[in-house]
């Protein structure tokens, strides 16, 4: 077996032999020397690699973040949008050699329907679900941001938000149309009718009510969900005492759980702050999609997720200046490991 394809095979072990094969002259094998940089932060996020050996740090405005090793994706914005860029830089920590696909091989992998395409999808979702979780967990425990409600059990605040309203038999009709939403996203927008309709269909209608929680911290919930009509709010509790973070609220038009089918725990949970509608798919929905439309979908889930770590990313750099400031002496950059006492590998997903 050539070393192009056993390295794929390596990393992409379900895809057939003979679509990786075919995909052989589209990729392109890389090797960067210790502390040169392989992509340089606010540049045009033009390929997508997989790690094979080494490491590389990834930095945000000079500060290393996180790092990639061997088995690990970088570049994922490359994969569903052309005008991304590059949100941090990417260094050598030691010689590292990536296999990298290029904007335009890209593009060609997704016209012909390749089974390499879906598959580096679905591992782009996992490592920047993997990612976001890590971050999160770190910007928690430094306790960034404002508390929305402290209690005394980490329910507390859903018990609180919780309203008894009468309670009468909602009418699917009155729900707003998915395919209004869907025409909108920059993403499916470009998408044909007969995508948008497919994806559509595999979404169901459900009513809720002012202070319902419609997905909940620390379950292992596979939906997705699009507020179709109403208010809900983010909400991460962070210590045990029932300490809350209120990370965001939603508008119509928002899609929240787009990593779920990656098989990930909620990292936050979304209480209704008025009633209202949500439309929610399914995994076993998703994966009954055809081609075409899974494709699409997986791209709106590795958008989410990628925007969801590069903003948890640029929180945790500007938290590790905060937390350095107040420090007697100086912090060392390279390691999570120094902002203080956390998870010493944060990228690394397995």
């Amino acid at each position: 077996m050539e070393p192009l394809l056993f390295a794929l095979s390596g990393v992409l072990a379900e895809v057939p032999e003979a679509a990786l094969r075919a995909t052989l002259p589209l990729w392109s094998v890389v090797q960067v020397r210790e502390q040169s940089i392989l992509w340089r932060q606010g540049r045009p996020a033009d390929a997508f690699a997989l790690v094979l050996a080494g490491a590389l740090d990834v930095l945000v405005d000079g500060t290393v973040i996180g790092r990639v090793e061997a088995g690990d994706t970088i570049g994922e914005s490359a994969l569903y949008t052309p005008e991304a860029r590059r949100f941090a830089s990417v260094r050598a920590s030691v010689r590292a050699h990536a296999l990298v696909l290029s904007r335009a091989s890209i593009a060609q992998l997704r016209a012909h329907e390749s089974p390499v395409h879906d598959a580096l999808l679905r591992r782009a979702i996992a490592a920047a679900t993997h990612r976001s979780q890590v971050f999160d967990r770190v910007l928690a425990q430094l306790q960034v941001g404002k508390f929305a409600a402290p209690s005394s059990a980490s329910s507390g605040i859903f018990r609180r938000l919780w309203r008894r309203v009468a309670r009468t038999t909602p009418n699917p009709a009155d729900c707003p149309p998915l395919t209004n939403f869907l025409a909108h996203h920059p993403l499916l927008g470009r998408a044909s009718p007969q995508v948008r309709a497919a994806i559509a269909e595999t979404f169901t209608p459900q009513a809720f009510r002012a202070g319902q929680v419609l997905l909940r911290q620390g379950d292992a919930d596979a939906r997705v969900l699009v507020l179709a009509a109403g208010q809900a709010d983010v909400l991460r509790t962070v210590d045990t005492r029932g300490g809350t973070l209120l990370l965001g609220r939603l508008e119509p038009g928002a899609i929240v759980g787009v990593d779920a089918f990656a098989g990930a725990a909620r990292t936050a949970s979304i209480v209704a702050t008025t009633a209202g509608w949500v439309h929610a798919m399914t995994r076993e929905a998703f994966e009954r999609l055809p081609p075409p439309a899974r494709t699409a979908w997986l791209e709106v889930t590795l958008a989410g997720s990628v925007r969801r770590f590069e903003a948890a990313a640029q929180a945790l750099q500007a938290a590790i200046g905060v937390f350095a400031s107040h420090q007697e002496e100086a912090i060392p950059p390279p390691s999570m490991a120094t902002a203080p006492q956390l998870a010493g590998e944060p990228w690394k997903h397995r």
